[in-house]
């Protein structure tokens, strides 16, 4: 191979690599929010498509009478699950919401008699005689005093930008259900018409990259709901023993903070026991201390099981993988950014980046090669 024509090949590799890796970046986010009801129908016509195939072949129900009946009654399910857990949500919200000012006052009285507590220990200690007590308990003060306040301006916002998003989601749910309809009813068809217009190269790296995505991704996720979901369980438990009100919303605080990396179960238990302790209620901070050993133990026994070797990280990628993404995009982003890491590994492990690494190691060598004085 020529040099001119070995470097002409490796800036082409280069800049398409570039373009592709822009468009991953700035457009498909974008392309995705904005046809997000075609990206949620084809989503669950993946899911409904073997349902629809059962009713076509055992049933003998052509397939978009199938499919219409389908989502005929994945809506009917849908609407009914959403009106019970909409009607029990808004009755125990509207509870906590009332509770809420007599949970910040018992919260307020129970942390000043911890304040207390500390501060009469520290007294005793001459090298912490300078720490201010008074300026950690007048903070403390006003960030319960302002959660108190603030919690009917939050909920007046938050259901005035629920009514003024409504048209948009009703006019969504519709086309997304028409999409899922077309996207089963019109499946042969639309494979066909890809298959013809594809190049044959291009779909076997997709295949092979959508088949390392259901692996990688979908797997990680499910096996963190599944985690989250009995965790949830042992902290609702846990918390309604220890006789605490409203452990169900609680609970479910609990167990989403526990699937977050570096966060987990005792970034609420361990404060809590320790302000229980020094306001002198020694058996619940005891309790919070036995609730945190348990749902620890059920976590790392039921995660190696669960996850398996979906993850395909060790601790380091992981860590490095969770800061790039909470400076990209903050809590949000440490969730994403795991998948997003496993999947560039089980990229990687593909070979989708050999030329882009190849045509790195040349331009590399033929640079060190140039710079060597003989």
């Amino acid at each position: 191979m020529k040099q001119s024509t070995k470097y002409l090949k490796i800036f082409c590799n280069l800049a398409w690599a570039l373009a592709v890796l822009l468009t991953l970046i700035f457009l498909v986010p974008r392309l995705l929010v904005f046809f997000m009801p075609f990206v949620v129908g084809f989503i669950l016509s993946l899911i409904a498509n073997p349902l629809v195939r059962f009713f076509e072949s055992r049933m003998k129900i052509k397939r978009k009478y199938g499919t219409m009946l389908l989502i005929i009654l994945v809506i009917g399910a849908v609407v009914l699950l959403c009106y019970g857990l909409v009607m029990a949500l808004a009755v125990g919200f509207r509870g906590f919401m009332e509770y809420l000012p007599t949970m910040s006052a018992n919260a307020e009285i129970e942390i000043m008699a911890a304040i207390e507590s500390i501060e009469k220990t520290i007294q005793k200690i001459p090298a912490l005689s300078d720490f201010n007590v008074d300026q950690m308990q007048a903070t403390v003060t006003d960030m319960l005093s302002g959660l108190v306040v603030g919690e009917d301006a939050v909920t007046i916002t938050a259901i005035s930008g629920f009514a003024k998003s409504l048209p948009n989601m009703l006019v969504s749910a519709i086309m997304g259900f028409l999409a899922t309809y077309f996207f089963i009813a019109d499946r042969d068809r639309l494979t066909e018409m890809l298959t013809r217009n594809i190049p044959k190269s291009f779909q076997e790296k997709t295949m092979q990259m959508y088949g390392h995505i259901l692996k990688a991704v979908g797997g990680y996720f499910k096996a963190q709901f599944k985690i989250m979901g009995v965790i949830y369980v042992v902290i609702t438990i846990g918390l309604m023993l220890l006789r605490v009100n409203y452990a169900w919303l609680i609970g479910f605080g609990i167990a989403f903070l526990d699937m977050l990396p570096l966060f987990g179960t005792g970034t609420v238990l361990w404060p809590w026991a320790v302000i229980k302790f020094f306001s002198g209620s020694y058996a619940t901070a005891l309790g919070m201390v036995v609730l945190y050993v348990v749902a620890l133990l059920v976590h790392q026994l039921i995660q190696p099981k669960l996850i398996g070797s979906s993850v395909g990280m060790n601790t380091f990628a992981t860590l490095f993988f969770m800061y790039i993404g909470y400076q990209a995009s903050g809590v949000f982003g440490m969730i994403v950014a795991i998948p997003v890491g496993m999947l560039l590994i089980n990229f990687y492990q593909a070979g989708a980046f050999d030329t882009v690494l190849w045509c790195l190691r040349e331009i590399i060598n033929d640079f060190n090669e140039f710079r060597k004085i003989r």
